[in-house]
């Protein structure tokens, strides 16, 4: 008698076992794709603080330069470059100080995104020069 030699394959993927990995690798990926929606966020919303920042120092920049008298106090919209839909409200705010020989000039721009309302100030004093 000749002995029986078994011909089975032991190598290889059950479907079940191909099915679980592919749920394994879909869960991994979907949680890199949130990581990467979380750092775009952020990063939008640095781009927009820079933004807000170079807006308020051009203002500020725009008050000192003008004549000391030809300073006044005025509120205007501006259109985000990053993101039409976002407008930043700029409201320039002229305070005398003391006997009106100096000026608080201050600075707000404020915005709203994702329902948040932001207010980023910059503020400085100028004195007149006699």
């Amino acid at each position: 008698m000749f002995p029986t030699i078994s011909m089975q394959n032991k190598s290889g993927f059950t479907l079940v076992e191909l099915l679980v990995a592919m749920v394994i690798v879909l869960v991994g990926l979907l949680g890199l794709l949130q990581s990467v929606n979380i750092a775009m966020e952020y990063n939008l919303k640095n781009q927009m603080r820079n933004e807000v920042g170079r807006i308020a120092q051009d203002a500020m920049n725009n008050m000192r330069t003008k004549a000391f008298d030809a300073v006044a106090s005025e509120t205007a919209p501006v259109t985000s470059s990053l993101n039409s839909n976002i407008i930043y409200t700029v409201k320039r705010t002229v305070t005398p100080v003391g006997t009106g020989s100096s000026d608080t000039y201050k600075v707000d721009v404020k915005w709203a995104y994702k329902n948040i309302t932001t207010t980023y100030s910059v503020m400085s004093v100028r004195s007149r020069v006699e």
